[in-house]
């Protein structure tokens, strides 16, 4: 076994349940977290001279300063000061809340996980298009389309998605289908994870499967989901016996400590083995298990937003345009292994990341419908009955479907 693990100096802030976390001012309850953030925008605000843009951004630990000295070249450039904020995802949507709440803000731009778009949008403003030429017709299409509700309200700042993370050093090759990997898991009892605890993480392990049997990630009981979930309850009695309660970074400790060979998991956890010397051996990632229908990943990542109460609503705009460059998006993408939404910006090809890259063309978002929250949640406690509690697939997916149509 491994010792140790991931050093907490080195691991960052808590990832959230979408795959990502930032530093910032952190407290323990969410009420408090939110009165810190406003707390700090209050100093923000009394410290910065008229016409500075205060940008909420879920930057870690150590990504803050290059991306600190890319925004210097645009104050350079622009004569307008950027204050950046750094902060969770969670605590910058409340935020947002807040202040819209208020009647006023301090926010001038604010980064969003995708998956907090949707309720997030109305309290950020729609974009006129044409502002964002020439930089708009290079973003990946299905990346807009994400952002786009009830018009053009947010763009893609970085993407992410998943892949397989596994221990080359014990395992060899990867398991190309499901085949292989549940036979890895047969070989290997305990040694196989899936971020099983009750949040949106959990979604993002389970959509894949369903997908790659076919299913539409819609109906909770078509041909693929059953297929999907037949293969989970398969591979439950060889699962890491903590996987009930796995979210990102605990997973990811879980392997630097040797405790399990594969999981799934987003690209911020490569650097962190990379820091500790674990990457990109014995840890490498590779693409997901190709199922009956191919393969598949759900797009995850940050989208920027202007809020409607948003005092520089016009150099946030610019702020936008300029780290939406090609230029920049490239420096985000060397420096920061950062997956950029524009076309003509590659995926890093490095060993640490090449599963990632492998799995850009597969990626997918999550069903676009308001009831998401409530089918995401029937997904996970879907799996949770089939994995954790041991009961017929088949029998939990119609019930499921039965409860959901019968729901208003």
């Amino acid at each position: 076994m491994r010792q140790g693990g991931i050093d907490p100096a080195l691991r960052g802030p808590r990832v959230d349940g979408r795959g990502r976390g930032a530093g910032g001012v952190l407290c323990d309850a969410v009420p408090g977290r939110v009165a810190c953030l406003a707390a700090a925008l209050f100093l923000v605000a009394c410290r910065t001279e008229h016409g500075s843009l205060t940008v909420a951004v879920a930057l870690l630990p150590s990504e803050l300063p290059v991306y600190r000295a890319l925004v210097a070249d645009f104050e350079r450039e622009s004569g307008v000061r950027v204050v950046l904020v750094p902060q969770q995802y969670a605590d910058i949507r409340r935020a947002v809340a807040a202040e819209s709440a208020g009647g006023r803000g301090t926010l001038d731009l604010v980064e969003l996980d995708v998956y907090a778009l949707a309720p997030t949008a109305p309290y950020v403003c729609p974009i006129d298009a044409t502002e964002l030429q020439p930089e708009l017709a290079a973003l990946f299409h299905d990346a807009v389309g994400a952002g786009t509700i009830d018009g053009l309200r947010f763009l893609p700042h970085r993407l992410g998605w998943q892949a397989l993370v596994y221990d080359h050093a014990a395992l060899g090759e990867p398991p190309a289908d499901w085949a292989a990997l549940l036979a890895i898991a047969r070989a290997h009892p305990g040694k196989v994870a899936f971020k099983g605890a009750l949040y949106e993480g959990l979604t993002c392990e389970v959509l894949p499967f369903v997908w790659a049997a076919g299913g539409s990630g819609d109906v909770l009981d078509d041909a693929g989901a059953l297929a999907a979930f037949r293969f989970f309850a398969a591979l439950a009695p060889y699962l890491h016996p903590e996987s009930a309660t796995f979210k990102e970074p605990t997973v990811a400790e879980a392997m630097a400590r040797g405790e399990i060979l594969l999981h799934l998991n987003w690209p911020f956890v490569m650097s962190l083995y990379e820091s500790q010397g674990l990457s990109p051996e014995p840890i490498r990632s590779a693409p997901l298990p190709r199922g009956p229908r191919g393969r598949a990943t759900v797009l995850g990542g940050g989208y920027l937003g202007i809020p409607c109460n948003a005092p520089h609503r016009d150099a946030a705009l610019g702020l936008v345009r300029y780290v939406l460059s090609h230029d920049v998006q490239a420096e985000l993408a060397k420096r920061l292994g950062w997956f950029s939404p524009r076309r003509d910006v590659a995926v890093g090809d490095g060993e640490p990341l090449a599963g990632f890259a492998a799995m850009r063309a597969e990626v997918r978002p999550r069903p676009a419908r308001p009831d998401y929250p409530a089918l995401s949640r029937r997904w996970q406690e879907a799996f949770r009955a089939v994995v954790f509690e041991h009961r017929d697939p088949d029998a939990v997916l119609h019930a499921a479907a039965r409860e959901a149509a019968a729901s208003p």
